[in-house]
């Protein structure tokens, strides 16, 4: 079945990938974001890509050329080397812990991380993976 694309104009990928990331599908809203480099390709949202970026570009009746190109400052979180993989790393904050020993430690014996079931994409290598970094007295379980 074909879904018949809705009568703002844009497409049900643009309309689906804007309405996700809450941002409403108003000209003068997108306008604004494009121009203040907050909604540029491959950063945010999640699927919003270079194609799409030129479709609301399109819409929003703006030359993708004069936009900003470069990441706007911002609060983004530099990978810190800390003898931690990054997908361990990411999902520590992702679950808003820590990344000490002393929080990870309390987390393993909290069941805060449980593979398979919290956070996601925490599986049993990660698992491993934080209880060989958290030191020997980690009371991690492999429960799942």
């Amino acid at each position: 079945m074909k879904t018949t694309p809705p009568a703002n104009g844009l497409s049900v990928r643009a309309n689906r990938c804007l309405a996700k990331a809450g941002i409403a599908i108003d000209k003068a809203a997108l306008l604004h974001l494009l121009q203040t480099g907050q909604l540029f390709p491959f950063h945010w949202p999640a699927a919003y890509g270079s194609k799409t970026h030129q479709e609301v570009c399109r819409w929003a009746g703006v030359d993708p050329h004069t936009l900003p190109q470069r990441v706007p400052a911002g609060p983004f979180t530099i990978f810190p080397d800390i003898g931690l993989s990054y997908r361990a790393w990411r999902c520590l904050r992702r679950a808003d812990i820590p990344t000490t020993k002393e929080a990870v430690r309390h987390a393993l014996r909290t069941g805060a991380l449980c593979p398979g079931r919290r956070p996601g994409s925490y599986g049993k290598t990660t698992h491993a993976e934080l209880c060989r970094w958290a030191g020997p007295d980690a009371k991690g379980t492999l429960t799942g």
